[in-house]
């Protein structure tokens, strides 16, 4: 496994640098610590490998859904289930965001990754539902205002799912992209 993409499972908050990486040792990998130190100069580095990583298999399950497709309904469809297709990945993604989060220790490429993501998935939502409004197919709603709504509520269900066991993910995401459609649809 490609070290960045097993490292999203093993960086965690805290400590005196932005992560710190868990178990000791570097267990997690099957490496000693000071050869992930040798590959990556810096648990920063490794940090924003793994963010850029994961930021770009998301899109490139996003890419692998829409192929083909050109109408804004299904465009939007395919942002939300690209969720489910990679949950367990993008709820990772979010859960190192929160870990650096709470470290206090902001770093501007560290915080520039993590924007990258949501700086994309704006830009992929507001202009497919403003091409949706163009053509005639989406209701006058406000593009912006429907993609922060739909980015919190995947959020939220992604932290929920680490939180609370029994709760289902998918149906919860399924409703969201149910909901958002029946309300953006002429």
């Amino acid at each position: 496994m490609y070290l960045p993409e097993s490292g999203t499972g093993a960086l965690r908050g805290g400590g005196l640098l932005p992560v710190r990486l868990d178990p000791p040792g570097g267990a997690w990998t099957g490496l000693n610590t000071s050869l992930i130190y040798y590959y990556f100069g810096s648990k920063e580095d490794l940090f924003l490998q793994t963010v850029q990583v994961a930021v770009d298999r998301a899109f490139r399950q996003f890419e692998v859904l829409t192929q083909g497709h050109t109408a804004p309904d299904q465009i939007i469809h395919d942002w939300i289930e690209t969720h489910i297709a990679q949950r367990e990945l993008i709820r990772k993604l979010v859960e190192i965001g929160l870990d650096y989060a709470k470290t206090g220790n902001r770093v501007s490429r560290i915080d520039a990754a993590l924007r990258q993501f949501y700086d994309r998935e704006r830009a992929v939502l507001s202009r497919t539902i403003r091409e949706g409004i163009a053509q005639g197919l989406f209701n006058p709603v406000d593009p912006e205002q429907i993609t922060e709504f739909i980015s919190t509520f995947l959020d939220g269900a992604m932290v929920r799912s680490s939180l609370v066991e029994e709760f289902d993910a998918t149906a919860a995401i399924r409703g969201l992209q149910s909901f958002v459609l029946t309300h953006l649809r002429r």
